[in-house]
């Protein structure tokens, strides 16, 4: 036994669930203005599946055996209509995780972006200074998340059976008022942590 404890010396922890998380990665793209730092967004296609018209980075789901950065340069490269080298990746910002989910950010710079997009995925894309995001903080909502358990869930395996008191999900979403958009959700909270760093 002793030996497997040992195990645990100088170990990097890792997330619990992770391998049953899906996995993104996404692009902070930055671009560099005669009035300073712009960062540029997407908007959502009517079309695509999920979030449609919601504004967010561009990105999306690990291919294979990608690493996190090449997942977010394929998908910048695909929903932008950019070259690789037109990237110039800064560092990674911290990642998103819940549940089902791990997103992890990567800054870039923007090179030589002429405003090309794929009308398939993207309905539109616009820039906001940085600098906004510094200065103006995001305002914050609280929502309750109600879980359903199945019809075979084992109650009478926990204390309390089907009384169990269980303790809410509370999330604070985070919101930002752009002109003419709404920032919020998984993006608000990736933008965030990256001005956090700032």
């Amino acid at each position: 036994m002793t030996d497997r404890l040992e195990k645990l010396k100088g170990r990097t922890p890792r997330v619990l669930l992770q391998e049953s998380c899906k996995r993104s990665a996404v692009i902070i793209p930055l671009i560099k203005t005669d009035s300073g730092t712009e960062v540029l967004f997407e908007v959502r296609s009517p079309g695509v599946g999920r979030q449609p018209g919601d504004v967010c980075f561009p990105g999306g789901a690990r291919q294979n055996n990608e690493s996190p950065v090449q997942t977010a340069v394929r998908e910048a490269c695909e929903e932008l209509l950019i070259k690789p080298e037109q990237l110039e990746i800064i560092g990674p910002s911290d990642m998103f995780h819940n549940e089902s989910l791990l997103v992890c950010p990567f800054a870039a710079w923007l090179k030589d972006y002429k405003g090309t997009f794929s009308k398939d995925e993207v309905s539109e894309v616009f820039t906001v200074p940085l600098q906004h995001f510094i200065d103006n903080e995001p305002f914050m909502c609280r929502s309750r998340m109600v879980r359903e358990r199945d019809e075979d869930f084992p109650y009478e395996l926990i204390s309390g059976g089907k009384d169990y008191k269980w303790p809410p999900r509370i999330d604070d979403e985070l919101f930002y008022r752009l002109e003419g958009h709404t920032l919020w959700g998984i993006t608000a909270r990736i933008l965030n942590g990256f001005i956090k760093l700032l």
